[in-house]
């Protein structure tokens, strides 16, 4: 990011837009309706902890590919709230995959791009591995993203609150401990 910090890029965001569950099925249909139209089957399909995680198993499981694996990439040192983070200068590559992806046809797949450098550092690692192709899905794209994935779901211009995300603020109410040991316990019977 030669003419803009990572931060910059974030503190575009119109607002943030509170993304449910059911949003989250949609975009990922879009997206493997997307490769289907392209004729794209990938051989591996490779997610970006942590957030990935989550779009990359639902496409994982549309697929019926269970050649899941997952890249660790760290941009932000902490996650304060919603789009407040304490970014690093740029994102490092703290886990890679040990098999050989030679001559192979890699999906990988995050929750979005803000600044594009990421994706940009996993692109720049997987063609190390020589594979055959490799493409990209991300479920959000924002406009001002300096990569262009090949797929995504919606493009936004406001900062995303993932549902998988709310855990974080349940758990740390001091109240969610008999939230969670009431519903539980109700669970069982």
């Amino acid at each position: 990011m030669a003419d803009k910090k990572p931060l910059a890029y974030y503190k575009k965001n119109r607002g943030s837009i509170k993304i449910t569950w059911e949003h989250v099925e949609r975009e990922t249909l879009h997206i493997v309706h997307m490769m289907k139209r392209d004729h794209f089957q990938p051989d591996i399909i490779v997610s970006l902890a942590r957030s990935g995680l989550i779009p990359a198993a639902m496409i994982s499981y549309c697929l019926g590919n269970k050649q899941l694996y997952v890249v660790k990439v760290d941009f932000s040192k902490t996650q304060i709230h919603g789009n407040l983070q304490d970014l690093r200068s740029r994102p490092i590559l703290s886990q890679r995959i040990k098999r050989s992806l030679k001559d192979l046809k890699i999906l990988v797949v995050d929750e979005m791009t803000v600044s594009g450098e990421t994706l940009k550092l996993v692109s720049k690692y997987l063609a190390t591995k020589h594979p055959r192709q490799i493409k990209y899905a991300v479920l959000y794209q924002q406009p001002w993203s300096q990569f262009k994935p090949d797929y995504y779901g919606r493009r936004i211009t406001a900062w995303p609150l993932y549902p998988w995300k709310e855990l974080h603020h349940i758990a740390k109410d001091p109240r969610a401990k008999f939230i969670i040991a009431g519903a539980l316990t109700q669970s069982k019977q």
